[in-house]
């Protein structure tokens, strides 16, 4: 999708050289026996092959990841089955193997767990990240709680960015994409550059890097209330034109060996996105509280919206800093990181997604013409220290321990155009009917420990524990009062894991694990209101794995008892977070990739996942399909039974990569789809239905030998597929936009 290099086509374990962990020399054996169908990784915090880690574990090299376009966070769920990415204006929340969030706000984390270089991510919106020097990624299904702690009990997504080089190396490359404006979207360029480059500063002793990317997008969907606005409004638009983007991404880095044995890497960086996508929404099945009035006007179809709030936006800013300390001490490897970041945003909506002049001149307000602001300044600090073994005989271990800390704002305005202001509400553009901040502050430990101990030259035992602690407390004040403490929970938890693996042969294993994780306890914001307990997962998986010289195969079942699911609902004014009940999913799933002889290979993976439901939820919030002019009435009903949200039962990635000689060059051909079956984006009720989809596209790359030139010729969502991006439900309407509709365009770059 974006300063697209390729097409968005799959790539799961198959590459032309092995993935070698950052900074890690890769062992002997390995490198001996390396096929191109053998991975290092650091799913278990040390370097491995793929295929002798007990875990599921998909990997894309920076490489690949250029080939299938992906440049952005949210594009990996278009090369890795069973991962969805759905969001809430700013907020990003993943959906892995069923597993995901739907809370909002200062110390509400997703339970998939996102590392950069081995640094925590702990916002939502810190997750919506560029990539454009990446060297890979890992994603690892299935809880993680023993080795990554909180958060992880979806999983774990760790980026490794480059490497500065002691070798002078660098690439550039520019892209020029067209939407084509078919169906109800309308034609936009998408223009945008990134670069790299590194190499030694001290020869042996000091390198450096930079990366850098930058994308424009005029937009590709219309604001069909546009002309009719006031011509203050209209001028603070600028235009009718909607899903418009400017995004710039910073990343410097130095390394330092000053001896054989000892590293240290000093990096910073720097994201600024600012669009409006989220801002406005469509109101599926004419859901929203505006259609009470005769004059509301509102968008029926995919990409045409009626916004009437000033200033639509959503903008973020992260940056930050890390230091990372390798010593080797003979024994094994003695890691610090260090990190501090910080994340800014703001974000301005349209609750009711339509415009009724009628409704702005009534008062007091209505649902039907309400808009919400919100800000969200945060800030982290994290400590990590790990030991990673050597092998001591039959047996190798890692073990650790790190501190957390985290304080976040959230601002929220909900107000209107027509009157009706709570007192004391002081005076805006429109009028405000709640301003608050909430303040949540959140201190976090963890301790843990991992062996592997061989029983026999081909049973080996995992067994590991970690223990967290983690405190919260929650601050709120309303139009500026002093902040009041409504809440001080603390949690801790045991995180186990044991599995078995078995070596079938230098090549295959199978493998048996039970593991458990924690997802952290929340607060409600913007109001004041009681903790939501953590959650918790067991799970159960067993799995095979083989890399063989033409192809490579992974298979893995896996049973998940879930339990206290944090859950959001927004009631009034106010967004209350809550415990469902239980849940239970059960799947079954593989990827794989095999040759199909000197031109042609092929690439697949699914994710079927029969059982994802809520098994028991008596109490669920929801919304009734029925306008009236307080919006959408609330309702309360019995949902077990029902499917969890965001868990289709089918998510499936396959491609085709034909490469040939023509002239004095390699001409590659790379088509690919993306398939979801059917499922709920948001909430257990039927309001807003995501139907099955699939996504088309194809590449066509040349490169000529003895150069550094690829040009590349790519289209992307090639049948102009419907899928949702963001959506929300709330009483003000039943809200959705969409991912980017058809794209054709060229890339040309250049590696030096």
């Amino acid at each position: 999708m974006r300063f697209k290099l390729g097409s968005v086509a799959l790539v799961l374990l198959s590459s032309s050289a092995p993935a070698w962990a950052q900074g890690t020399t890769p062992p002997a054996d390995a490198t001996a026996a390396n096929d191109g169908n053998e991975i290092i990784v650091l799913a278990q915090r040390r370097a491995e092959r793929l295929q002798d880690v007990p875990i599921s574990v998909v990997v894309q090299s920076g490489e690949q990841l250029e080939t299938a376009g992906v440049d952005n966070l949210r594009d990996l769920g278009a090369v890795t089955p069973g991962l969805t990415f759905q969001a809430q204006g700013n907020f990003v929340q993943p959906a892995l193997r069923g597993i995901t969030t739907l809370v909002t706000g200062p110390g509400s984390d997703n339970p998939i767990a996102l590392y950069i270089d081995g640094v925590y991510e702990g916002t939502q919106a810190g997750a919506s990240i560029d990539l454009p020097d990446v060297e890979r990624i890992e994603v690892s299904k299935g809880p993680q709680g023993t080795l990554f702690g909180r958060n992880s009990t979806g999983g774990a997504i760790q980026i490794f960015t480059k490497t500065p080089s002691f070798t002078p190396t660098g690439s550039i490359s520019a892209t020029a994409g067209l939407y084509d404006g078919s169906g109800s979207s309308r034609s936009s360029y998408d223009l945008g550059v990134k670069g790299y480059v590194s190499g030694p500063i001290v020869a042996d002793k000091i390198a450096a890097s930079l990366s850098f990317a930058y994308r424009n997008v005029d937009g590709y969907s219309t604001n069909i209330v546009y002309d009719g606005l006031p011509t203050a409004i209209q001028n603070a638009y600028g235009s009718d034109r909607m899903d418009w983007l400017k995004s710039v991404t910073l990343r410097g880095k130095l390394l330092f060996t000053p001896t054989e044995n000892v590293s240290v890497l000093l990096s910073g960086y720097y994201m600024h996105r600012k669009s409006d996508h989220g801002s406005a929404g469509l109101p599926v099945g004419g859901l929203t509280a505006g259609a009470f009035y005769p004059d509301a006007v509102f968008g029926t179809r995919p990409f045409e919206y009626a916004y009437d709030a000033p200033d639509p936006l959503t903008e973020i800013k992260n940056y930050g800093g890390a230091l990372k300390i390798d010593i080797d001490t003979g024994a094994g490897t003695l890691t610090s990181t260090t990190s501090y970041t910080l994340s800014r945003h703001r974000e301005r909506v349209d609750v009711d997604a339509s415009y009724s002049p009628q409704c702005l001149a009534a008062a007091p307000m209505t649902f039907a013409c309400i808009a919400f602001a919100d800000t969200q300044p945060n800030d982290n600090f994290l400590q990590d220290i790990l030991f990673t073994s050597e092998q001591m005989g039959r047996m190798k271990f890692v073990v650790g321990g790190n501190f957390f800390s985290s304080n976040g704002d959230l601002s929220g305005v909900i107000s209107d155009f027509s009157g009706g202001a709570q007192p004391g509400a002081p005076a805006v553009i429109y009028n405000p009917l709640l301003i608050a901040t909430t303040r949540v502050k959140t201190r976090a430990y963890g301790i843990f420990a991992q062996a592997d101990i061989d029983l026999t030259d081909q049973l080996t035992l995992t067994t590991g524990l970690r223990y967290s602690y983690e405190k919260k407390k929650g601050y709120i004040t309303f139009f500026g009062s002093p902040f009041t403490n409504f809440a001080n929970p603390s949690w801790d938890s045991f995180t186990p894991r044991v599995g078995l693996r078995y070596a079938l042969d230098g090549r295959s294993n199978i493998y048996a694990t039970f593991s458990k994780g924690f997802k952290s306890g929340i607060l409600p914001i913007l109001t004041i209101g009681d903790p939501v307990n953590p959650e918790k997962i067991t799970a159960y998986e067993v799995g095979y794995k083989t890399a063989q010289p033409s192809y490579s195969l992974n298979l893995a079942a896996f049973f998940y008892d879930y339990k206290d699911l944090q859950i959001q609902s927004f009631t009034g004014t106010t967004i209350i977070p809550t415990n469902a009940a239980s849940a239970r999913i059960f799947g079954v799933e593989f990827d794989g990739t095999v040759d199909l002889g000197s031109s042609l290979s092929a690439r697949g993976g699914v994710t079927w996942m029969p059982k994802a439901d809520f098994r028991s939820f008596p109490n669920a919030a929801g919304y009734q399909p029925v306008i009236t002019a307080g919006g959408l009435p609330p309702v309360v009903a019995d949902v077990s039974g029902q499917r969890l949200v965001r868990a289709p039962k089918v998510s499936a990635v396959a491609s085709v990569t034909y490469t040939g000689r023509v002239g004095g060059g390699d001409l590659t051909i790379t088509p690919s789809v993306h398939y979801s079956s059917k499922y709920l984006p948001y909430d257990a009720f039927d309001l807003l239905v995501q139907g099955a989809y699939a996504r088309v596209a194809t590449e066509i790359a040349y490169k000529p030998d003895n150069s550094g030139l690829r040009l590349a010729l790519w289209v992307h969502n090639l049948t102009n597929a419907k899928s949702f991006s963001s959506t929300t439900i709330s009483a003000g309407a039943a809200r959705a936009t969409y991912e980017e509709p058809r794209e054709f365009g060229i890339t040309v770059g250049y590696d030096f």
